[in-house]
């Protein structure tokens, strides 16, 4: 399933020299983010008990100061984040973003069948974190053991808001000196179509270190 230009995600939008990889290491990272995001969707199939379609990701690095702005353009208006702090070889952090509109049909899917209206609303905050915490972990633990270095993960925590002021309160740095991953995919999880980015948010260091692994990466593929 491709994705709708109107979704306004455009990549092409984004100052090209704020990119830190070249471009043999952007298509190892595009496909390290199709890879994950591939392990994702068979784990959120198997949590929901039905097929789940998921877009090719449109994936881009870019300097941290730079990612409120671009996912607005993406996703207007309150959103809603699942979001896990990161260990190990990578600092920062994983989020899973989408709009609010997006949230009750995921959770609906995530919950089991026969759950009482009345019980739904209470269990709906329960299973975006499930849900969030199965496509992040499943992204970068595949990130990880394809990039051989170890990545760890605190629990998800789900947050609702907009703007800088949700990232930070994500733990997202909205400084030039941080990086941010961005994995623009849509879910299609019928009859709903819900749409959301996978974002990694690294700190200055974390960023040579992820440059370092997927230069490893390559080596590997190419040995």
């Amino acid at each position: 399933m491709g994705i709708d230009p109107a979704d306004g995600f455009d990549p092409g939008a984004i100052d090209p020299n704020g990119f830190d990889l070249d471009e043999l290491e952007r298509d190892a990272l595009t496909e390290l983010g199709n890879i994950g995001v591939g392990r994702a969707s068979t784990a959120l199939s198997r949590m929901i008990g039905g097929p789940v379609e998921i877009s090719v990701p449109m994936v881009s690095l870019v300097p941290g100061d730079r990612v409120s702005g671009l996912l607005r353009s993406a996703m207007p208006g309150e959103l809603i984040a699942v979001t896990e702090g990161l260990s190990g070889a990578f600092l920062g952090s994983a989020i899973l973003l989408m709009p609010e509109r997006s949230g009750l049909p995921l959770a609906a899917a995530a919950l089991p069948p026969g759950v009482p209206k009345e019980d739904a609303a209470e269990l709906v905050e329960e299973a975006l974190a499930e849900v969030g915490n199965i496509v992040l972990n499943s992204c970068l633990s595949s990130m990880g053991n394809l990039l051989g270095v170890a990545v760890g993960t605190t629990l998800p925590q789900v947050l609702r808001g907009a703007g800088d002021g949700l990232l930070e309160r994500c733990g997202v740095t909205l400084t030039a000196e941080a990086q941010a991953i961005l994995f623009h995919v849509t879910f299609r999880t019928p009859p709903h179509d819900v749409e959301g980015t996978v974002v990694l948010a690294l700190d200055a260091g974390s960023a040579v270190e992820l440059k370092a692994a997927i230069g490893r990466y390559i080596g590997r593929v190419l040995a």
